[in-house]
């Protein structure tokens, strides 16, 4: 074997058809690396690989149709068929001479993220994952090449062959898709599919389903190329009488071992099977899902509304992915896709809503909850296509929340204040406190005469009128009995809003007069009034602790008020050289101070120092006032500066007050995609983008060609 893969391995560089394998590949590949990733800064390679995979039904059969077809039609393999050498060792000894061939290839994509890392963050477990997708892709490839030209004594022909070959295992998922092919036909199909577990590679998932799958091809190919080549042997050495029957069993043998263990890897559970490498860990499971799905005691059934083959773009991927790991997780769970061109009224039986395909309706006994495709993902503009693009996934939130929902025998209810002119929740916030399972009704004092007995929370959103005293008296009662207040204020009005600062002032917590400042350029965003605090690490932040994580535009400052039996909680403060701006005590003033980009200076009247922007207040019965500077930092707007962070500390403080008799509250932030790009200077971009696209590719081209000219003339 050892002798086989020596000179098969030479033989490839004696000539032209390796350099050419090399050069070709690099070219393509290298090509891509320079748009992608060094001139828009992308930091993983699985967009290179992936462009670049194509050309692999054209190199894989130039370089693999010469290795059995020219032997057959230059008689020479008579010599090897009669030879003491086994010919599974030949057969072996030839793939493995293809394979190193492949891993010239594959080692130089592997220096591309050596290369991004000199320029930032690049997480090297994900690039290598797609890396070690595309040397399995290839192997395979090269197996079914190598099979193809064991099939016919014809070069072109074994070429076309392998071509064809190859074609079919990279449009099938497309296919089957396209033509919504179902049955025995779209199994067979989607068995015969290299591209999809590729695409899990790129993805950064290493499933060793994938890997156990590509493996068998590669076996299946070598033994029929073996069972091929020894039918030929054995009818030239005459002994022919149990040839066929031993081909029929060595060959049904592989293939039960191949099915039986691909079919063994699909009974494994994916918890165990696999694993996540991507940065944000995409598909993996919080502990507080895991939690819930552990203490899960009634059967749950999830329905996306798609054929499951027809969700291939990324975010789609990773919906199957993570649907895979609630199946995984609790031996309650079900998933089912349901092809709604074949069925267009499922939906109707649980929502009079027009769902979007990819929706998911997660349904226990007579109860359901219906989760649209727009909730699943977080999106903005792109304008330089003027499409929508996903920037975040919060499949992981919604989908626990509805099992949590489902799994309840009653809901959390929060009441918002109305009547003083207060701005409506904005939507994104509204929908987090579903999230928590928890059910939103206004509270009007001029209706009621109290907070109603069954209310978890009463949020105070920004009101443009004050309160009376006798709605404080109501609030009051409310804390001292162990209620929950959430407040969040308008610097704009609060100077006029004396009865709600008395109720601030009432449970330990003081507002400045005027907005807040900052002079440390670190700690804000264009406007010194625009804040980015330092968050604290305490209960109620958990998922938002340090700095620049939250946004804070036009806020007063907070401050505790000593009293008996209270305890206090910051959130987040400002650094210590802030300014309270006295002078900026209403609407005009505030306006006219965001239009002016001079430097902020204290002056006489104002307070400067360390205030905190976020205040929890404490007291003996486990009454608490959250208490935040600004109404505009729970908007949706100011919640996009921020990537959805700000809508993220409004979840972890809701979670933290909420006293969750129910059992239903739980959230879970959604994952923002990593949008940031390298900084790669055009020095950078040149010197790196013309040796890996065209230099190093064409100088093995060049020497391949001297390599050859030097042999013809000897």
């Amino acid at each position: 074997m050892k002798a086989v893969f020596k000179r098969e391995f030479l033989s490839f560089f004696r000539g032209i058809t390796g350099w050419l394998f090399l050069g070709i590949n690099l070219i393509i590949y290298g090509l891509y690396f320079t748009v992608y990733n060094l001139m828009q800064g992308i930091p993983s390679v699985s967009y290179a690989i992936n462009g670049m995979s194509f050309i692999f039904l054209i190199t894989v059969p130039l370089l693999t149709m010469r290795v059995l077809a020219a032997e057959r039609r230059d008689k020479v393999d008579q010599l090897t068929m009669t030879s003491p050498v086994g010919v599974g060792s030949i057969v072996v000894g030839k793939f493995l001479a293809l394979a190193c061939c492949f891993a010239i290839v594959v080692a130089f994509i592997a220096a591309s993220p050596l290369i991004l890392k000199l320029y930032g963050t690049v997480s090297l477990k994900e690039n290598y994952t797609a890396v070690l997708g595309l040397l399995l892709y290839g192997l395979t490839l090269l197996a079914v090449g190598l099979l193809a030209s064991a099939l016919t004594s014809n070069v072109i022909v074994s070429a076309v062959i392998s071509f064809i070959l190859i074609f079919i295992g990279y449009i099938s998922a497309s296919f089957v898709s396209a033509l919504s092919i179902g049955g025995i036909p779209a199994k067979i199909l989607g068995w015969y599919d290299f591209i999809t577990p590729l695409s899990d590679f790129l993805s950064g998932s290493l499933s060793l389903k994938n890997v156990v799958y590509y493996l068998s091809v590669i076996m299946i190919c070598l033994v029929l190329t073996t069972q091929i080549i020894l039918k030929r042997r054995y009818t030239i050495s005459r002994k022919r009488l149990t040839v066929s029957a031993f081909s029929l069993v060595t060959i049904v043998a592989v293939l039960a071992v191949a099915f039986g263990g691909n079919f063994a890897m699909t009974k494994v559970p994916d918890k165990y099977s696999v694993y996540d490498m991507t940065k944000k860990k995409f598909y993996t499971l919080s502990d507080k899902s895991e939690k819930i799905l552990s203490k899960l005691d009634k059967d749950v059934t999830i329905y996306c509304l798609a054929k499951k083959s027809s969700l291939t773009y990324d975010y789609e991927i990773t919906l199957k992915k993570t649907l895979d790991q609630y199946a995984a997780h609790s031996k309650h769970i079900t998933v089912k896709y349901v092809d709604t061109s074949k069925n267009p009224t499922f939906s109707s039986k649980y929502t009079d809503e027009d769902l979007s395909s990819g929706s998911l309706i997660v349904v226990s006994g007579d109860r359901s909850r219906t989760i649209d495709t727009s909730d699943l993902y977080e999106t903005q503009m792109d304008y330089s296509s003027y499409s929508q693009q996903v920037t975040g996934y919060d499949i992981e939130g919604q989908v626990t929340s509805a099992i949590n929902y489902l799994n309840a025998e009653s809901l959390q209810k929060i009441y918002v204040l109305t009547g003083h002119d207060e701005p409506s929740l904005s939507s994104t916030f509204t929908k987090t406190l579903s999230k928590l399972n928890a059910e939103t009704e206004e509270l009007n004092f001029l209706k009621q005469d109290k907070v109603p007995d069954d209310a978890s929370a009463v949020i105070i959103f920004g009101p443009q009128s004050d309160l009376s005293s006798d709605d404080i008296g109501k609030l009051n009662t409310y804390v001292s009995g162990g209620g929950k207040v959430f407040v969040a204020v308008d610097v704009l009005k609060n100077s006029g809003l004396k009865n709600l600062n008395k109720f601030l002032n009432d449970n330990g917590i003081k507002a400045t007069t005027g907005a807040i400042a900052e002079t440390n350029t670190d700690n804000y965003y264009q406007s010194p009034y625009f804040l980015l605090p330092e968050v604290k690490d305490t209960k109620a932040t958990t998922d938002v602790t340090g700095s620049l994580q939250v946004f804070m535009p036009i806020s007063v400052g907070l401050k505790k008020v000593k009293t008996d039996g209270l305890k206090f909680i910051n959130l987040m403060i400002t650094s210590d050289k802030a300014i309270a701006k006295n002078s900026l005590n209403d609407s005009d003033s505030v306006q006219s101070a965001l239009s002016d980009t001079e430097e902020v200076k204290k002056e006489s009247g104002d307070e400067q120092g360390q205030f905190s922007l976020g205040l929890i207040s404490k007291n003996k019965k486990n009454g608490m006032v959250a208490a935040f500077g600004s109404c505009y930092a729970f908007t949706d707007q100011m919640n996009e500066q921020i990537s959805g962070r700000n809508a993220t500390l409004f979840s972890d403080v809701f979670s933290y007050l909420l006293p969750d008799q129910t059992g239903t509250s739980v959230s879970i932030p959604s994952k923002s995609i990593d949008a940031s790009t390298l900084a790669i200077n055009a020095t950078g971009i040149r010197v790196f983008g013309l040796l890996t696209g065209i230099a190093l590719p064409l100088a093995l081209i060049i020497y391949g060609i001297a390599v050859c000219i030097v042999r013809k003339r000897r």
